[in-house]
């Protein structure tokens, strides 16, 4: 009965299979961030749109001060609170950028694992599939050995 294929390494390549899943679950997570940053902001472009279609709807009949003072400073704050999604979008980025790396390495490291055993697996096909017909050789030659034998 022929061996089994046994990939010394198996361990450490789940090491790195799982090291490479929880890079890319980071990065995901990462992404996602950076995605509701985003949907933040449209609402907030959105909000200001609307607020000041809302205004100059107002201003049509009489111009009330107050009203149009507390609209110039909702959109004020709703432009500075982007600005500062903004910049935490930039240092998500750069944090995103990094993880990235990460995860070429770790894949990186992942394949090379991956490239090896499959080398071996080819290696330790070819010497099964040379030994068995070594084996179906000598099986023929004894069979015709016997043949000859009967022979005489």
């Amino acid at each position: 009965m022929a061996k089994r294929f046994k990939f010394r390494l198996e361990t450490l390549l789940r090491v790195r299979q799982t090291r490479e899943r929880e890079a890319r679950r980071r990065v995901a997570a990462k992404r996602a961030e950076i995605a509701r940053l985003d949907r933040l902001d449209a609402q907030a472009e959105e909000e200001i749109a609307r607020t000041q279609a809302a205004l100059v709807a107002d201003q049509q009949g009489r111009i009330d001060p107050v009203v149009l003072q507390r609209g110039r400073v909702w959109i004020g704050h709703l432009r500075r609170a982007m600005t500062l999604r903004a910049a935490q979008r930039a240092t998500l980025q750069a944090q995103l950028q990094q993880l990235l790396a990460e995860l070429r390495q770790a894949r990186t490291q992942t394949r090379v694992l991956e490239k090896l055993r499959e080398r071996r697996w080819a290696e330790f096909r070819r010497a099964r599939e040379r030994q068995e017909q070594a084996d179906a050789d000598e099986l023929a030659r004894q069979l015709h050995g016997f043949d000859r034998n009967a022979e005489r």
